[in-house]
């Protein structure tokens, strides 16, 4: 099976990078079942508005490819009298997603968008940001891979802050939506089957609780999250839980931090390099594996993504090969829609 990366990347049959993904069946199969539940799934956002907003994503992450082939499919979107508020909000989450805020969120509810088209809406900029760092990852995986891309909006420094000035931290968080979430005593059968396959504490979970509204592309984003999270071979665990947590932390998403962090902590047993990394940035010190990793990930965390061959051929330094690679820069971009998701619909708590 072939997807829209593959396409607009000509990755070929039988080639090295078509082997690669091959490693990983499903990022192909879910990848093509987001693509198509979010953007000819049914939904009062137009398919003309979808496109429109999927192509400002891409070129805010000077993915030009990506831009062109969802301008192809815009036409007629500049006739939408809410598309300036669609854009803004992409702008917004592309560039700086730390300060999404419950104002911006209501500024879509003011243009006449309901929960479920703000809920795809999200859905869409988050998964744009993944694609564009799938693809940057597998141009760097491929032959002839360029130096580096385009200057970022955001420099990768240790001094992110956290959305809503919330504060990082280890101990475990809790997640409030601001938007009304599914009752679970009206949800549909098939809403009930994707949140028993997305999480084991998925219908207390407001955080799951309102993705279910979009039920279709809910289910492909978590066969996505747990394919590259916690799939058998390549990466170590912990290095993807690593690379997951330094993004988080430059993302500003507190509650993404928190989990990962712990997680990381329980994989490889060394809390007093993470909490180096929670309380200092990315730009903590750490053994120069574990910079390497943290480099790599904010970089290709970065608007556009700012990793290069250099950063790709320090890990290789450290025995890591393509499958490995592959696996932390996958989790890399699933935490571009991660943290993008968290932080536009919603708020850390404390227990």
């Amino acid at each position: 099976m072939t997807d829209l990366i593959d396409r607009l990347l000509g990755i070929a049959p039988g080639s090295p990078l078509d082997r690669l993904r091959a490693l990983r069946p499903e990022l192909r199969s879910a990848g093509a079942g987001a693509e198509a539940a979010i953007f000819d799934g049914p939904s009062a956002l137009t398919g003309a508005e979808r496109h429109a907003v999927a192509a400002e994503v891409a070129r805010r992450n000077a993915c030009a490819v990506l831009a062109e082939h969802h301008g192809a499919h815009a036409a007629g979107a500049e006739e939408s009298p809410r598309l300036p508020v669609l854009l803004a909000h992409a702008r917004l989450l592309t560039d700086h997603p730390d300060q999404a805020s419950r104002a911006a969120l209501f500024a879509l509810l003011e243009a006449g968008l309901g929960v479920r088209e703000i809920v795809l809406l999200s859905q869409l900029i988050a998964y744009v940001n993944y694609q564009v760092r799938m693809m940057r990852a597998l141009r760097l995986l491929g032959p002839g891979a360029e130096q580096g891309e385009a200057e970022p909006h955001r420099v990768p420094i240790a001094g992110a802050a956290a959305s809503g000035g919330f504060g990082f931290t280890m101990e475990p968080l809790e997640w409030r939506a601001w938007l009304p979430c599914l009752n679970l005593s009206q949800a549909s059968a098939d809403q009930l089957r994707i949140l028993e396959e997305s999480h084991p504490k998925a219908k207390s979970s407001d955080y799951y609780l309102l993705l279910a509204q979009e039920p279709e592309v809910l289910r492909q984003r978590s066969i996505l999250f747990n394919t590259i999270m916690y799939g058998p071979r390549g990466a170590s665990r912990a290095d993807r839980e690593l690379a997951a947590a330094a993004e988080s932390r430059f993302n500003g998403c507190p509650y993404c931090l928190s989990v990962h962090a712990q997680r990381y902590v329980q994989l490889k047993g060394d809390p007093e390099l993470m909490a180096r990394l929670v309380e200092q940035g990315v730009e903590a010190p750490m053994d120069p594996r574990s910079r390497a990793i943290v480099d790599l990930a904010v970089k290709l965390s970065a608007t556009p993504p700012a990793a290069g061959v250099a950063d790709v051929e320090r890990l290789r330094g450290f025995g890591l090969g393509d499958a490995e690679l592959l696996d932390i820069m996958a989790a890399v971009a699933m935490f571009a829609w991660a943290n993008r998701l968290m932080q536009s619909l919603g708020e850390p708590v404390r227990p």
